[in-house]
């Protein structure tokens, strides 16, 4: 039986990390929202964005789906559907209505792969690219359960 000193520090533990990925989805939010206005209006015909890696906070991210939380983020389409539901506003979140760019490259095993997906009127064209680190696997233990990360935003824009 764990002690209450034990379960209080858990507990604690778990707050900050959650606090720590609320504070993470929340900047990237703000980081892509100019991206999203400016897609909205039209000036330009390709927006590319990429993002930067703050290698620490992967590593925080790792160790937290490590934990057994957000499995979610080992699967490449699903990191993807993510990140095209915080962009585009008619996006449902279904990571089905994304084509994969390149054919076979999961399970392939590279390290970075491209998502695209264009609403029914044809008006635009989102690529979200996902990589996996190399340098996570000695947290990870495997491949498999490495997590996936935005590196790259691409929204072309038709008239």
């Amino acid at each position: 039986m764990r002690s209450e000193c034990e379960v209080k520090r858990v507990g604690l533990g778990l707050r900050r990390a959650v606090g720590i990925g609320m504070a993470g989805m929340i900047v990237g939010a703000l980081t892509l929202a100019p991206l999203s206005a400016a897609a909205n209006g039209r000036e330009e015909d390709r927006i590319s964005n990429e993002r930067p890696i703050n290698r620490a906070k992967v590593e925080n991210l790792q160790r937290w789906v490590s934990a057994g939380h957000a499995d979610w983020c080992k699967d490449a389409r699903q990191v993807a559907a993510e990140e095209l539901w915080r962009l585009a506003a008619d996006y449902s979140g279904d990571g089905f209505e994304m084509n994969e760019v390149k054919a076979d490259a999961i399970s392939n095993g590279a390290n970075g792969v491209t998502f695209e997906w264009a609403p029914l009127d044809g008006r635009a064209l989102y690529r979200v690219t996902v990589q996996r680190f190399d340098w996570l696997l000695p947290i990870a233990k495997n491949t498999e359960s490495m997590v996936w990360v935005p590196t790259r935003i691409e929204i072309s824009t038709h008239e």
